[in-house]
């Protein structure tokens, strides 16, 4: 499924709906500013299946100061 895309301008103006879309539609959603993509928005449930699956993942932002 691909992303709808997002300005961080649209996120600020639309945040719930956007927050229901991806929590309750499980449409995953880009964020970008000046057209580069800063971050994406997935259900939580995906989220969580991902860090199941890839237990190290976590540890990465640990390391990462």
């Amino acid at each position: 499924m691909e992303p709808k895309t997002y300005t961080t301008i649209d996120l600020r103006k639309q945040m719930g709906e956007i927050l229901d879309r991806t929590r309750i539609a499980g449409e995953p959603a880009a964020i970008t500013r000046k057209g580069k993509t800063l971050a994406y928005l997935v259900p939580a449930e995906w989220f969580e299946q991902y860090m199941a699956q890839h237990p190290s993942a976590s540890d990465a932002g640990q390391n990462a100061a």
